[in-house]
This record gives C-alpha cells, structure tokens and sequence, in this order.
C-alpha cells in the first residue's frame, strides 16, 4: 500500500510538472466566439491579449496588457452607446472586471475617453462599473532640484529613466542619483545617444577632436571609456543603432564608425566610397547624403504620416496638427488606427512593452492602456529642446 502511494506521488509529482513545462512553453492561442451581437477574434501572443471586434455597423481592435495566465475567452460583455456622436464601448472580462478605458469611435478611429474629456460618456457606463478616476492622471509631486518635477509614483519600478543634465546624468530608480561625465557645462550634445540601457556619448571634455566614448549603464550608474584609435572630429553626428552597435559619421574626415557596446570596441568601417546605410536592410549611401547627416530610419507603405515606427508588432502614425503631431497606434493584425496622444517632438521616443514615453512641452511623460501619466516636468526643456531622455524596462 505504501509502494503504491509512493508511485501515485512520483506519477502527480510529474504530471504537475509537465503541465507546467507546458504553460511555459505555450505560446498563446487565436480563439473566436461571440460576445453579445458581435464577433470576437481573441489572440494571445507574448505580446499579449489583441481583440478583433467585429458587428453589424462597427469594426474595432484592441489590446490588453492585463495577464489572465493564458485563459481563453476572457472577454465576456461589451456594452456600447452612441454618445456625442462616437459609438463608444466598455469592454468586460472575466470576473466582472473592467480593464480598459472606454473607447469611442468615430471616423474609423478609437479614442480612449480619457482624451475626449466628455461626461456624458463618463456618467453613462458608471452604472456597468465603469470609474474615469481609475484612468486618471494623479501623480504625486516630488521636487528633485529647482528646475525637475518627478511624479514619483507614476514610474515604474522596474522603469529606470536617465535625464541629461549639463555636466553629465540625472538617472531614476538607479542606486546612482546622477553621474557626472563632463568637468565644466556642456549643452549640446549632438553626438550622444539612448540605446537599450545604455547612454553612449562623444568625450566633451577634449576640445577639437576626441578619442573617447563615454558609456553610461543607466539601471546602476557604471560609466566606462570605449577608446578610439582615431581621433574623431566634433563634426560627427550619430546615425543610428541596430544589434547594439551605434554607427557615426565623421563629416570632416569622411569617414564612418560603428561603436560596439557588448565589446567596447570603435571600428572604421567605410569613408566616402562607402558609407554603409539601414533601412531595414543594409545598402550603401553616397557621400552628400551622409553630409545632409541621413540617419537610419525606417519606411513603410502607409501613406499622409510624417513619421512611421515599427515595433512589437504594431505601427505608430505621427501626423503634423498645427504645432503639434497627432499620434496613431495600429496593429499589424488590423486596420483599425487608435489615437493615443500628440507631441510637439518626432524624437525622444522611447518604446517599452506596454508603454510609450515622449516629450511634450516641459513634460515627459507615457502612455499606456491605462491612460497617459506624467513622469518628469524640466523647466529647462522650455530653453534647452536638445536634452534627452532615456528609459529602459528590466
């Protein structure tokens, strides 16, 4: 009787086990069903959850960064009013949960209620558990020095942020507070760059030329020399990163560089006969294209945007508005656009996951499908519109 209980806890023992090996390895699912008078196509990717809605009269998609450990079918109700003339949806899932922000439609295009600012839409789907305080922007103010605000509990623990002050860094969530990297004031630094957790920039301690980058890890403060066998003039600019190598372009001496921050390595890799170019794929530029300082970029079929990134499967739309640039979130998977926020700048655009940084004005703040939240206000980027940020997600 023992023996045979002794093999019945071996034999639960690796069931257990193998379920679980299995859930690891699973790498999601494509399930449809119905919810109420529309069509659900729910997708599960590492990505997380997508939906595809469609009805009678309306087609919209959406995402979800909520985790339900891989359950299927976890959307169960959808309520939807025609409100100031959008049809507006509260989507709800599994556990009479509500997750995401209303969302709105018009045009073919989804907006979330929080950036209509209408209370009609508001008061109409409280009665379905619906609260806009939730999506709500109620940062606590910490004063970090005379000039920068942080909004202490609207970043992340696991968000570790690097601001460019004049002498060197200004990191968050680091165990360093700052890094100094510079012995007097410097407030342009056209040679410098945010890739994954590092900060890469020209040695603004020499004077005409340099020979030394400077490599700052922003999750723990380590700064480190990457050494040059050339001197390199201040007529340089970055053109870009890919596969962690950062390539710059010496307008004065012709030639190209790509810095390697795995190996701590500067290489010469092409001068005026051959500049080597990404777009996606590698090709080669002429020289006077270099000079016009062409940066790697990437270009896609959709037409009317002023600028288009690709990243974790989902295009982001920037379109000129007056001063500003309204934003466009769509998912590869469907062509339903989402407006998700407008700046005032095409750079200092950081992606992550499940959230999206950007300046605007003296704010620098992200977007999530829980609504955008400040992070930092810097009186300085009123005076100074080259200071850069930094984010990465551990």
């Amino acid at each position: 009787m023992k023996f045979l209980l002794k093999c019945l806890g071996i034999f639960l023992i690796v069931y257990l086990v193998l379920n679980w090996v299995i859930f690891l390895l699973d790498d999601g699912h494509i399930v449809n069903y119905n919810v109420g008078n529309y069509s659900v196509k729910e997708i599960l990717d590492k990505e997380g959850y997508f939906f595809i809605l469609n009805g009678e009269n309306n087609h919209l998609s959406f995402k979800m960064s909520h985790n339900y450990n891989k359950e299927e079918k976890v959307l169960t109700k959808l309520y939807n009013k025609n409100i100031s003339g959008r049809e507006c949806f509260l989507p709800i899932f599994k556990g009479n949960k509500v997750l995401t922000d209303v969302l709105c439609l018009k045009d073919d295009v989804l907006y979330f209620a929080g950036s209509l600012d209408d209370s009609l839409v508001d008061n109409y789907f409280q009665k379905y558990g619906y609260n806009s305080k939730r999506f709500d922007d109620n940062g606590e103010e910490i004063t970090v020095s005379p000039t920068t605000t942080l909004y202490k509990n609207n970043l992340s623990n696991d968000n570790y942020l690097a601001l460019e002050s004049y002498t060197g860094l200004t990191l968050f969530n680091s165990k360093d507070a700052s890094v100094r990297l510079f012995d007097k004031d410097v407030y342009k630094k056209p040679i410098s760059i945010f890739t994954d957790k590092y900060y890469l920039c020209a040695d603004y301690n020499s004077e005409f030329s340099f020979k030394n980058f400077i490599l700052v890890n922003i999750v723990n403060g380590e700064k480190k020399n990457i050494r040059s066998y050339d001197d390199i003039s201040f007529d340089s600019y970055i053109m870009g990163a890919v596969d962690g190598k950062v390539y710059l372009f010496d307008k004065e001496n012709k030639k190209q560089y790509s810095i390697d921050i795995k190996n701590e390595e500067v290489e010469m890799i092409g001068d005026k006969d051959n500049i080597k170019y990404y777009n996606g794929k590698w090709t080669v530029i002429s020289l006077n294209e270099a000079l016009s300082e062409k940066k790697f970029e990437n270009k896609y079929d959709i037409k009317g945007y002023d600028k288009i990134d690709e990243i974790f499967g989902n295009y982001y739309l920037y379109k000129k508005n007056g001063d500003d640039y309204l934003v466009y979130m769509m998912d590869k998977r469907d062509d339903v656009k989402t407006f998700i926020f407008k700046t005032s700048k095409l750079t200092d655009i950081v992606y992550l996951k499940d959230k999206i940084y950007f300046k605007d004005g003296n704010n620098y703040s992200y977007f999530s499908d829980k609504g955008i939240r400040r992070v930092i206000t810097n009186t300085e980027f009123e005076f100074n519109d080259d200071i850069s940020i930094g984010v990465y997600e551990k």
